[in-house]
């Protein structure tokens, strides 16, 4: 039992995650996993409109916006052109916009995104998920 802080944890490595946002981030791993067994808690600031790509986790997920605006999107399929990977068609569910001090939970195996709405403004949130042996699925 180790006490951690959101405001002096490093960043992680910005290579490890770049293909998995639309633009430019910080993200910080607040409980690894000689912290936690069982969760893992991410502090991530969305920068300029930056959003996550779609992607999918095993394990409901808990989102708890800190500052700013952002969005959360969940979709009820994406279409991928196999012969032309760039053209994808996605059919959107519901979208939930968020502020701080909102809370919401992501059920697990639900395809969705979230990030910043506002490209004069970051939005920061925590995230916090069971770990699972399934990787996320990234679109």
């Amino acid at each position: 039992m180790q006490k951690k802080s959101i405001v002096s944890t490093k960043d992680e490595s910005r290579e490890k995650y770049k293909d998995k946002f639309t633009g430019d981030f910080r993200i910080k791993s607040i409980l690894d996993k000689d912290d936690s067994s069982e969760q893992e808690m991410y502090y991530v600031t969305f920068k300029s409109g930056c959003k996550t790509r779609p992607h999918i986790h095993a394990s409901d997920q808990i989102l708890i916006a800190t500052e700013g605006k952002g969005v959360v999107v969940f979709a009820k399929r994406i279409l991928i052109e196999p012969d032309e990977i760039t053209k994808t068609e996605i059919e959107i569910e519901k979208t939930v916009m968020m502020e701080k001090g909102d809370v919401i939970c992501i059920p697990a195996f639900m395809l969705h995104w979230h990030g910043s709405i506002d490209k004069k403004e970051d939005f920061t949130h925590i995230a916090i998920r069971k770990r699972t042996e399934t990787e996320n699925i990234w679109f």
